[in-house]
């Protein structure tokens, strides 16, 4: 049966942007309802749920922040975008305090807030895994040890360069020591951690993975120490945050790289001690966690820029594992392959087609800079085209094909119909893999990868929407 669509609220006194928000929304497979102001929200967010509420500011009776205020209160588990015509540093962050997800000055990019909404529907996802203690395993469920040289739960591979990672996971996951994953993004850092997890002596506690750069920092505290109730506006109630969850289980920080610097002093104190305080509180909480943290970055580099503290690299790098690229471990491509179609069949119910050797060998030619993950999409893509039936070359995207005619480069000198690019069309195709590459690295994450690229967020996503780049295939 199907999943139900998302529902989206939006709280909206403007007919045209009602009509707007309304009609882009449902086009991108969301459910929408709307209200022209916030006392109409109100009494529908009584008579039915919502995943997302987007709100204007200023309306007539009840205004934008009071159905903020109201969400938050009553349910507390729907995100809320904030939209207005008017705004100022001092209102966002106090918008964000209250609980609002992002906030959005008119007139403003479509698609990064159907990128937001997105993030938000991802997070909401995860603190409901997070609340019934995600990934418990029963005693009947306790896998076997990995041994040296076998394919981890989870983990599939048989190449060289990952049989020292397998014998790195059985010998770390008997123990109590932390863990810290590197690798580039798509390489498989969150599937080492469920392996670290699931043979270690907490297997039958939490597991509780949180991406620390998928949740605005003003609200990562609140989500890894908890609040006390008042402890800030919006905080009606007390909250518990992961490692209190996680006591006596694992805690997976993905991206640990993206957590500010005052976090950082926290972070490290609960390592060095066991001890942290919620956010208000004043007593010391114990907890027994497992820190399993990965990174996509150089966090040696970072120290040396001071933007990573010395001292918690240290606490985290106790036993370090880095992940290979996939262009690295080329052997593993045919059994990777395998393993998503027989996994993508099952989960459609379709017949599991073969693979034709040429469209084979052009997956062994490609350099991967999305890794793993960008090889699940591309074959997730190429079973849809492939209509169930022999996946050949022309299923496969553009960036895979080769070349027209030898020496010519299909993303730099050669067209689609075999003809000479000319140097503006030879541009365009670089910029658009080189965006491409960024958000693969950054999975999808327009902020990181902007930086990355030495341009602003805005500036970044009018380069997506020209190049029609597609966020989904890098976020999932």
């Amino acid at each position: 049966m199907p999943a139900e669509k998302p529902k989206i609220l939006v709280v909206e006194d403007d007919d045209s942007m009602q009509d707007f928000l309304s009609t882009f929304l449902e086009r991108e497979g969301y459910q929408v309802r709307w209200a022209s102001h916030g006392g109409i929200a109100q009494q529908m967010l009584e008579q039915e749920p919502f995943d997302v509420v987007i709100t204007d500011i200023i309306m007539p009776e009840v205004d934008g922040v009071e159905v903020l205020d109201h969400v938050k209160e009553k349910y507390p588990d729907t995100s809320v975008i904030i939209m207005t015509g008017r705004s100022s540093v001092r209102q966002a962050v106090e918008l964000i305090r209250r609980g609002a997800d992002d906030y959005f000055k008119k007139p403003f990019d479509i698609d990064e807030m159907l990128h937001v909404i997105r993030k938000s529907l991802d997070h909401r996802r995860a603190r409901r895994d997070a609340a019934t203690a995600a990934v418990v395993l029963p005693p009947a469920a306790v896998p076997a040890a990995v041994a040296p040289g076998a394919t981890c739960p989870r983990i599939i591979g048989t190449s060289p360069a990952m049989l020292p990672i397998f014998e790195m996971i059985n010998k770390v996951a008997k123990t109590h020591s932390t863990v810290l994953i590197q690798g580039e993004s798509g390489t498989g850092k969150e599937l080492v951690a469920y392996a670290v997890a699931d043979n270690s002596p907490r297997y039958a506690k939490a597991f509780i993975p949180i991406h620390c750069g998928a949740i605005p920092e003003t609200l990562l505290e609140s989500e890894l120490f908890g609040h006390e109730k008042g402890s800030f506006t919006g905080a009606i109630a007390r909250k518990e945050g992961v490692f209190k969850l996680a006591d006596g289980g694992t805690l997976f920080l993905d991206e640990v790289s993206e957590m500010s610097v005052p976090l950082q002093v926290k972070l490290l104190r609960v390592l060095e001690t066991g001890t942290f305080r919620r956010v208000g509180g004043v007593e010391d909480i114990h907890v027994d966690v497992r820190v399993v943290a990965a990174t996509n970055r150089d966090l040696r580099q970072m120290v040396d820029k001071n933007l990573f503290r010395q001292d918690l690299y240290y606490r985290l790098n106790v036993f370090p594992i880095v992940l290979p690229p996939l262009r690295d471990r080329p052997s593993d491509i045919t059994v990777l392959v395998e393993h998503f179609i027989e996994k993508l069949n099952r989960e459609t119910g379709g017949r599991v087609p073969t693979i034709a050797k040429a469209a084979m060998d052009l997956l062994h030619g490609y350099r991967w800079p999305g890794n793993v993950r960008e090889l699940e999409n591309i074959i997730e893509r190429a079973l849809i085209l492939s209509g169930g039936d022999e996946i050949l070359p022309e299923h496969l995207p553009q960036e895979i094909q080769p070349c027209e005619r030898p020496g010519a480069s299909a993303a730099t000198a050669t067209g689609p119909d075999g003809g000479d690019l000319t140097f503006r069309e030879a541009k365009n195709e670089f910029e658009k893999q080189y965006l491409e590459t960024l958000l693969a690295r950054h999975k999808g994450s327009v902020a990181p990868a902007a930086i990355a690229a030495g341009m602003s967020r805005a500036h970044f996503y009018e380069l997506i929407k020209k190049y029609h780049i597609d966020l989904d295939r890098y976020t999932r």
